[in-house]
């Protein structure tokens, strides 16, 4: 009988305990694959798309929910800015570009922000990538030119089954019950082809077209004839590189100044974000050591099992050994079967911690939009295969060396 054959079946006589040990082993390996693996592309996914926002001009209050409302189009704005302020802040000679927009529209539980048509067309949603609305991309028709005309995101396209020429009519609020604006019909032009942020799950139409809605009021139409009266939600800025693409150092005066007044915030997302880590990353860490300790009983159980199943088979091991089994083959036969059962569990793990991931990525895309694959590779799948060996080694050392001491005439007789 060869050797591996002799594992198996010694894996196959005490069957429940090592399928026990290996589902065991599995939950760990996959409860880390998956904590490892979201927690990457969380910090990879919000850090890359926050650096395709310079800064915004956001009104005073929370900066992490004007960051999430402007760039993920989440939670609201807290007030409002003045339009003649951040005109004033656009004349600051370190900043290229301010892109107003305003929120507070839904339609069919997405957002619908107006915004100026530039955002369209010279916005870098990430570092290089503009928005297409090329065919070849996905994409389809143009950017918004009249008042009534609107752009979708491709996940709101694709969601909602939407075609160019079909019209909608805005929610004054984002939550549901709120006022439909009845007889404001808005058709769609363009569609965006996909960029893998949250700008494709919402929906973008004229910052004049916002204050002209019926049910605004007088005061919200004067603004959009007036920009003495006008207000907005905030500004994307687009501030100047200095060598190696570094940020204008004069963002740090600017930010000073600007906070320091009681009209605006500025908010830079390259630092509210790893705040925002450092406040919940003990969540991460949470249950990194919960599977950590089920991969310590995991192993706890398969040394238990291996003593077990060596007592049982004492007198096998000595009638090999009388065959001309040498102390070396009894101890490797111990230490296989224990780097065997690891491996089994550890693959298996593999495969249902991706599994894993691939079911949280389509929950976290439908609730904000940002792509996570459950065929990221994490840091802990390269570590996976030698802590694996490790555990295996750990577990199966002491049996193997009470394999390898056991004496063959006193373990002749039957197991009574």
């Amino acid at each position: 009988m060869s050797f591996w054959r002799i594992i198996f079946n010694s894996i196959r006589q005490h069957i429940g305990s090592s399928i026990l040990a290996v589902v065991s082993i599995g939950l760990g390996v996959a409860l880390l694959i998956a904590v490892f693996s979201l927690r990457e592309q969380t910090h990879k996914t919000f850090t890359e798309i926050g650096t395709g926002v310079d800064a915004v001009l956001g009104p005073k209050g929370s900066s992490l929910q004007i960051l999430l409302n402007a760039v993920y189009h989440l939670e609201e704005m807290p007030g409002k800015i003045k339009w003649s302020y951040m005109k004033e802040v656009e004349k600051n000679p370190i900043i290229i570009e301010a892109i107003p927009f305003c929120t507070g529209h839904s339609y069919a539980g997405y957002r619908v922000n107006a915004i100026d048509r530039r955002f369209l067309t010279d916005f870098e949603y990430l570092p290089g990538h503009k928005f297409s609305f090329d065919e070849k991309e996905n994409g389809k028709g143009r950017p918004f030119n009249a008042a009534k005309e609107a752009v979708a995101g491709w996940e709101v396209a694709k969601k909602l089954h939407l075609k160019l020429g079909q019209t909608f009519n805005p929610v004054c609020g984002t939550k549901s019950g709120d006022p439909v604006h009845m007889n404001d019909y808005i058709v769609f032009v363009g569609i965006l082809a996909p960029t893998g942020t949250p700008h494709d799950r919402a929906i973008y139409f004229p910052l004049t077209t916002f204050y002209g809605l019926e049910g605004h009021g007088t005061a919200t139409a004067k603004m959009a004839e007036d920009e003495k009266y006008r207000e907005i939600s905030g500004a994307y800025l687009k501030i100047k590189r200095i060598r190696n693409g570094a940020m204008h150092p004069g963002i740090q005066d600017l930010k000073f100044s600007i906070n320091q007044s009681t009209d605006a915030q500025l908010v830079v997302p390259g630092e509210v974000l790893p705040r925002l880590f450092s406040i919940i990353g003990w969540v991460d860490y949470v249950f990194i050591a919960v599977s950590i300790m089920v991969l310590v009983l995991a192993g706890m159980f398969l040394f238990v099992a291996l003593l077990s199943a060596l007592r049982q088979r004492r007198r096998d091991m000595a009638i090999m050994r009388c065959l001309g089994a040498t102390r070396r083959t009894v101890f490797g036969l111990v230490l296989s079967e224990a780097l065997i059962i690891c491996l089994i569990g550890g693959v298996l793990g593999l495969i249902f911690g991706h599994i894993l991931v691939g079911i949280g990525a389509e929950q976290m895309k439908s609730e904000t939009g940002i792509h996570f694959s459950g065929l990221y590779i994490s840091t802990i799948d390269y570590l996976l295969l030698p802590s694996l060996v490790a555990i295996g080694i750990f577990t199966g050392l002491i049996p193997a060396i009470q394999a390898y001491r056991m004496g063959v005439l006193k373990n002749l007789l039957p197991v009574s």
